[in-house]
């Protein structure tokens, strides 16, 4: 039966998005506009408030200091000629100023004009933020009509407080990343992310200096500025592998995508993360994956099946993973493919239903009819086709290993 059949019909409501948005850098913004895109694909009525102020943040010395300020009385004059003629109000909030201002503003507003309002969490620090700031953060969830998170990860950590989610995960379009055929498999590593602590990208370089001393051909690209840009070099230099590592302090997301089309490895080092854009960006291009196994990462990868997990500050092991990969291609080949087989889960189809339900357009009794019905429910319980249960994945190698030799980049054929 079609969900529009079932009520969950989104053709004509007026949703207000509140949230960062292009040409602001960052996941969010990206994520936020995907959003808006995929619910005016529905019919729906969008309306976009902007929490970023471009013109104050480029002012010459004082930008910085009068940000605050002015995003508090922006914001809010958007938001209040936005919600008379809005259905829902839905706030995509992180954690710290990115929080507190558009989700007390929202629910301050959605109140005065009795909306809905629905509170997106997402964000590489959200899980700690929300153990750290709880006994406020929680009085103003609960406050919310409807909460959404992005993992079970972050599912989890709001449950322990008693308050209930929803999850709807970051959503790729895979109608971007078209199946290339990949013709060979180079030692050429991607790391991108912000360069700050938890990120840790020193972790990056002590894994490439490992991995140089069995493959010295290697190469790493990084991609990232923050605090520890500086930190980052030094170490790079200490390491003596600064001539094998090149640095972009920015790139668009068409380079971006580029270069994991280029890269055979992506590499993702942050102690603690929720699940990050750019390993779903890497499981639709076909870029291998060797991860830290943190927060929600495991929620899209299983470790030796669609990519490589280890601990947290272990760089010997991150480039041993990676030696297994850069020896066997057809390992690399059945990763890469599996990744994008489990990508297919995060994208807008798997997750409509649940929208819905965050929206009020589908009360829980007319679902459990409906997945009823279908004679089957998933994980989520939002689409009765789960890839993941209705797919065999090719062969894999779960475990750890080493290899002390690298063949050539060796030449191809997807299957």
């Amino acid at each position: 039966m079609a969900i529009a059949e079932q009520g969950a019909n989104f053709q004509g409501k007026r949703v207000c998005v509140v949230g960062p948005f292009p040409p602001r850098a960052g996941e969010l913004s990206g994520q936020v506009e995907m959003f808006c895109q995929a619910l005016q694909g529905e019919g729906a009525w969008v309306r976009r408030v902007n929490t970023d102020v471009r013109a104050v943040r480029r002012l010459p010395l004082i930008g910085i200091h009068l940000l605050p300020l002015a995003q508090i009385v922006l914001v809010a004059w958007r938001l209040l000629a936005a919600a008379p003629r809005s259905d829902i109000l839905h706030v995509f909030a992180v954690s710290g100023w990115g929080f507190w201002l558009p989700v007390m503003l929202a629910l301050l507003i959605g109140r005065l004009y009795r909306r809905r309002v629905v509170v997106s969490l997402s964000g590489g620090e959200s899980g700690e933020f929300l153990r750290r700031s709880w006994r406020r953060v929680l009085p103003l969830l609960s406050r919310a009509d409807a909460v959404m998170v992005t993992t079970d990860y972050l599912k989890e950590i709001v449950g322990r407080f008693g308050q209930q989610a929803r999850v709807v995960p970051n959503l790729i379009s895979l109608e971007h990343f078209p199946v290339l055929a990949r013709t060979e498999w180079p030692v050429l590593i991607l790391w991108i992310g912000d360069l700050e602590e938890n990120a840790n990208p020193v972790m990056a370089l002590r894994s490439l200096a490992a991995l140089r001393k069995l493959a010295p051909e290697a190469r790493l690209m990084m991609v990232g500025q923050g605090s520890l840009a500086q930190v980052t070099a030094r170490a790079a230099t200490d390491l003596e592998i600064a001539g094998a590592v090149a640095y972009r302090a920015e790139l668009a997301s068409w380079q971006r995508e580029e270069l994991l089309r280029e890269a055979s490895i992506l590499w993702f080092t942050a102690r603690e993360d929720n699940l990050p854009q750019q390993l779903l960006t890497a499981a639709a291009s076909g870029t291998v994956i060797v991860s830290t196994d943190v927060g929600g990462i495991p929620e899209l990868l299983h470790d030796g099946v669609d990519g490589l997990l280890v601990r947290p500050d272990d760089a010997a092991r991150m480039a041993e993973a990676t030696m297994r990969v850069l020896k066997r291609p057809f390992l690399a080949e059945s990763l890469a493919s599996n990744a994008r087989l489990s990508v297919e889960r995060y994208t807008w189809s798997k997750h409509r239903r649940s929208v819905a339900r965050l929206y009020g357009l589908l009360d829980a009794d007319a679902a459990v009819s409906a997945d009823g019905e279908s004679g089957s429910v998933d994980v989520n319980g939002d689409d009765p086709t789960d890839v993941l249960g209705r797919t065999e994945f090719l062969w894999s190698e779960p475990g750890s290993g080493g290899s002390q030799d690298v063949e050539p980049a060796t030449r191809r054929r997807r299957r």
